[in-house]
């Protein structure tokens, strides 16, 4: 339980500063990262809750919203035109880093997947 408690305070410190910089960045996050979060315990059924930490990893959730994005705009994109545009967000996020000195993406990177692996050995301790 200490382990998961560290992983909730060090999602609660990205999130808090994440929310200081992009409010709706954080807002989107905090949403999908929190609840799977709260849900997750050493023992019991680990299955489902490890199905829920992979569809909320911030990778996935990336191509989710992508192709949900292409969903409501009445345009639905296969998963080879889904997966284009997720490579070029991706590249868009390093562009402006590189270009612009926009470090919001790698720092959410350095801040987000720590605390998302925290939970995988939460899930999965003995």
């Amino acid at each position: 339980m200490t382990l998961k408690l560290l992983a909730l305070l060090a999602l609660a410190l990205l999130l808090t500063c994440l929310a200081l910089l992009n409010f709706s960045l954080g807002f989107l996050l905090g949403v999908t990262l929190v609840p799977p979060a709260a849900a997750v315990r050493p023992g019991g059924n680990r299955l489902p809750l490890a199905l829920l930490l992979v569809l909320t990893t911030p990778g996935l959730s990336l191509f989710l919203a992508v192709l949900l994005e292409r969903e409501l705009l009445e345009a639905p994109a296969g998963l080879g035109e889904a997966w284009q545009r997720f490579l070029g967000a991706l590249g868009q996020g390093l562009l402006q880093e590189h270009l612009h000195g926009a470090h919001l993406s790698p720092l959410l990177a350095l801040g987000a997947y720590p605390c998302w692996l925290l939970l995988w050995n939460v899930l999965f301790w003995k």
